[in-house]
């Protein structure tokens, strides 16, 4: 059995510095760093996790909320992170903290009872002053898909808005000037951040903001199927559809179907995550990439340099971008 005086003999040096090596301490050169590393590749070391925590007082785990654990976009999310921390030599624990205050709070409250080193968070109904409490408590928190002006260095988030100016710029691109939108849950910031896109890419182009080519929906299929049905209800005329999220997309789609209307000959429609289904719809979805690796990657990135109290060179505002398919109809020349 391979030992940490083994990896010492091995690297030549102390003990000490492979120990502090293994705990991530800042304490150690580059150099020696190196060579302890280089040595536990060759030997096939692998630490006592357990001895690890006890000395270091972690459990070498990180927990992660997430509203829910099912469909693709959230179990994306958990299964990039989740990657990522395992080849770090982490484990994830992951709860579901639906989608009310009280519950999320549930589910930090268990992860902190289980003693986990770090949070990883994508939680929209936790209030601000709770998160800043924890944060000052000295607890490590990663916000995804989120910003809380007081916690800037410990959030990482996509430019919503940039999204949704996309995805609107593009239905104006291709000759549509009567554009409808779905909206996410306006409670919450990136639905608003969307809206606010879509709101900047009308007026950009000189064209009219019109409450009635706008209905609120939940992010779900369901409630994008309402929001169709209120757009086509209310009898105000439009071409193009930007819904705030594929899954909304999907369930407006439906309604269109069901009445006569096909995408994208009679209306054009966009979405906005790029989702694995998005592609494989006949016509294939337009949306938003939502880039979810990348910001698992630099959460995860950001939780082991507060882990060990490193500079970060993480970057905390991701960027959007279109992905053309075949559900829009370049109208130019038949308006």
């Amino acid at each position: 059995m391979v030992t940490i005086k083994h990896v010492s003999e091995r690297a030549g040096v102390s003990q000490a510095t492979v120990s502090r090596v293994i705990n991530g301490s800042t304490r150690v050169s580059r150099e020696k760093q190196l060579k302890v590393e280089s040595a536990i590749k060759e030997l096939g070391y692998r630490p006592n996790s357990i001895a690890q925590a006890l000395a270091s007082s972690r459990t070498e785990s990180v927990g992660i909320v997430v509203p829910e654990l099912g469909g693709p976009f959230y179990s994306g999310i958990l299964q990039s992170i989740e990657g990522q921390l395992r080849q770090l030599g982490y484990h994830a624990v992951i709860t579901a903290g639906s989608n009310t205050e009280q519950s999320q709070k549930e589910a930090v409250e268990f992860l902190l009872g289980r003693r986990v080193d770090a949070l990883i968070l994508h939680t929209q109904q936790l209030d601000d002053d709770y998160l800043i409490m924890l944060e000052e408590r000295g607890i490590p928190i990663i916000l995804i898909n989120r910003v809380v002006p007081e916690m800037l260095t410990s959030c990482i988030d996509i430019d919503n808005e940039a999204g949704g100016l996309l995805a609107t710029q593009y239905l104006i691109k291709m000759g549509h000037k009567h554009i409808a939108c779905i909206t996410g849950p306006l409670n919450k910031s990136d639905a608003r951040g969307r809206l606010q896109g879509y709101r900047k890419a009308l007026e950009n182009a000189g064209l009219e903001y019109n409450e009635m080519l706008v209905s609120e929906a939940g992010f779900t299929e369901e409630t994008g199927m309402s929001a169709m049905k209120k757009l086509l209800n209310r009898g105000c005329p439009f071409s193009a559809v930007f819904a705030a999220n594929d899954h909304m997309a999907f369930g407006a789609r439906e309604v269109l179907k069901s009445v006569g209307l096909s995408v994208p000959d009679d209306i054009s429609l966009v979405g906005f995550d790029n989702i694995l289904f998005a592609r494989y719809l006949t016509p294939g979805l337009t949306t938003i990439d939502f880039p979810i690796e990348k910001m698992s990657k630099e959460a995860v990135k950001l939780a082991i340099h507060k882990l060990n109290k490193n500079k970060s060179d993480v970057n905390l505002k991701l960027v959007p971008s279109l992905v053309i398919r075949d559900s829009v109809k370049n109208v130019i020349n038949t308006l």
